[in-house]
């Protein structure tokens, strides 16, 4: 009797276990559908001080996350002038192969003659990487039109299409391309950026472009040339025959340039020059520091005054901002013991951060930034409580770092490994019990009812004992009186 007796209550006991295991072991209860967490953006950013800069527009992004950091009229329409040139790279990078050989067209006769060539020839054979170098160090309009017709065929999927049809082809890729980046202000109608009333953009919108450009290796890798030797495809060197003639591609960009004391930066990487009479001088210009990478674009500004805004923007984004990362995807955010769990598991756990987080600060903020930890399963102490089983990624809490009370970023924390439960009656009575720590929760049902109908057979079979020992103490005692 008494053994019946012991195994009913066990039998209740696991029943409800099992059951409040399922509903804490839900996915549903403990994070989003998706398993996502949403970053919210940072405050508005604030520049404490006002810069003196000649530039009728400008504005400073941080390259990663595009933020800007400070802007005058930044989006304000003024001509690009040369600057225009970094889209029509970004596209020939993007479109065309840069190891293919392309036959210089009658395209290249459109340059105007009063303005930057990279000199190449008419049935000339360059690979569309040198057109490149020829394109963003010597400025070549040539270049840019030749870069144009052929990236037009290719879009249009007509190798043969005149040349004409095909640069108009490449101005609309243009403008579409500069919208699908918020570059919304801009209206492209040539290659180079020569003259043309209706050929505009905005400081912003040469930024968006530039930061795309630069996510690019090779992109990256011309705009810090500053000095190409190229050979003549016709002419012949005056002082031997035998050779070819030289091509001198010299970048403008005195930013680079360590024989310019005045104006050159050491941490400048790029990008590209500008200068009509009607644009006046434009820069875009990148520069990396202490982790950071920053692009500051200057348009109408004057002959020095393009260096030097240039190099105000960049000094003030360096002082003032810093990349801040407290957080990576997977880091370790604390360390707990799993209570019930298996014999053969030490029941140590890492909880790890499912998202990361980094983003660029002001400086005197970093400080003012407040973490968060809340935990969705606590003990009495209101402190991190497990008991296994728990699954691989489950989400046991979420992690907030907020600025001036308001949410900048937040991470769900998760169990970096999966933890079996201890075995228990059931486990030993039901094949596969306990066998994989992420079953669902209508395996578990399962096993609950398995148990219910246990406990339901023992009652039964205890109420018919009972009743039987009833009867025969009766019938002892009719028999014996």
């Amino acid at each position: 009797m008494k053994r019946f007796l012991a195994l009913i209550a066990a039998l209740f006991v696991l029943s409800f276990h099992i059951q409040s295991s399922a509903t804490v072991l839900n996915p549903e209860n403990s994070q989003n559908q998706d398993g996502s967490t949403d970053f919210t953006e940072n405050a508005e950013f604030s520049t404490d001080s006002t810069l003196e800069l000649e530039a009728e527009g400008a504005v400073l992004i941080e390259q990663e996350t595009g933020k800007v950091l400070y802007e005058k009229n930044k989006d304000e329409k003024l001509y690009p002038a040369s600057t225009t040139k970094i889209l029509t790279a970004l596209l020939a990078i993007e479109n065309g192969n840069l190891d293919e050989v392309v036959t210089v067209g009658n395209e290249a006769n459109l340059a105007p003659r009063d303005s930057s060539l990279a000199c190449i020839d008419i049935g000339e054979q360059i690979t569309l990487k040198d057109l490149l170098v020829g394109l963003l160090v010597s400025s070549g309009n040539d270049a840019a039109l030749t870069i144009g017709a052929h990236i037009g065929r290719i879009v249009s999927g007509d190798p043969d299409m005149p040349y004409n049809q095909a640069l108009d082809k490449f101005y609309e890729l243009m403008n579409k391309r500069a919208a699908e980046l918020g570059a919304t202000n801009s209206h492209f109608v040539n290659p180079h950026g020569y003259h043309n009333k209706d050929h505009y953009t905005t400081a912003y919108d040469l930024a968006l472009i530039a930061r795309e450009a630069m996510k690019h290796e090779v992109f990256r890798e011309i705009v810090q040339i500053t000095y190409r030797e190229y050979p003549d495809w016709n002419e012949v060197d005056k002082n031997d025959p035998t050779k070819k003639a030289t091509r001198y591609w010299v970048n403008k960009n005195k930013l680079l340039d360590k024989g310019s004391k005045e104006y050159y930066y050491p941490h400048a990487t790029g990008i590209k020059t500008g200068y009509t009479s009607h644009s006046g001088h434009c820069l875009v210009s990148s520069a990396a520091k202490d982790g950071m990478n920053l692009i500051a674009v200057v348009l109408k500004s004057t002959r020095n005054g393009q260096w030097i805004d240039s190099k105000k923007l960049l000094e003030y984004g360096f002082e003032h901002y810093t990349m801040y990362e407290p957080l990576k995807q997977g880091q370790v955010v604390a360390t707990t013991q799993v209570s019930n769990h298996a014999s053969e598991d030490s029941g140590a756990l890492n909880i790890v951060a499912a998202q990361g987080f980094r983003d660029v600060i002001a400086k005197e903020d970093v400080a003012k930034i407040q973490q968060n930890i809340e935990w969705y399963y606590t003990d009495e102490n209101n402190q991190l409580h497990l008991e296994a089983p728990v699954y691989k990624g489950q989400v046991v809490g979420k992690l907030t770092y907020s600025l001036n009370g308001k949410v900048i970023a937040q991470s769900e924390l998760i169990a970096e490994r999966g933890i079996e439960r201890k075995k228990a009656i059931i486990d030993m009575i039901t094949p596969g019990s306990g066998s994989r720590t992420s079953d669902n929760t209508n395996k578990r049902r399962h096993y609950s009812w398995i148990a219910a109908a246990l406990f339901l057979f023992a009652f039964i079979n205890v109420l018919f004992y009972i009743l039987r020992r009833k009867r025969r103490r009766r019938y002892i005692l009719r028999r014996y009186r």
